[in-house]
């Protein structure tokens, strides 16, 4: 009787034949997601402004809590009225990775 030999081994990063497989399953880029994900991705960086007036801190912080939006998400639709494609804020917020 002859032997049979069954390899039960799930590691299939050694097989090209495997790699190939993943490749074509992988997922099409895409132009609007990609500039989402790097958004998401980028190292974060403080953004401050020098010291401005105290009734326009507060108007801004109103505005926010007017539209229940956060302070972030306030400029960032500031930004956007001005002309700066930014993607919304749940897309690009670096604690959802």
């Amino acid at each position: 009787m002859a032997k049979v030999s069954v390899n039960l081994d799930d590691n299939l990063d050694d097989d090209s034949s495997a790699q190939k497989l993943k490749a074509m399953a992988a997922p099409l880029p895409s132009i609007s997601k990609a500039k989402s994900s790097a958004l998401k991705d980028a190292p974060r960086v403080q953004f401050s402004f020098t010291n401005v007036p105290k009734p326009i801190k507060e108007a801004f912080a109103s505005e926010a809590q007017k539209r229940g939006v956060t302070q972030k998400e306030l400029l960032y639709e500031c930004l956007r009225a001005g002309g700066i494609d930014i993607p919304k804020a749940a897309e690009i917020d670096g604690r959802r990775r």
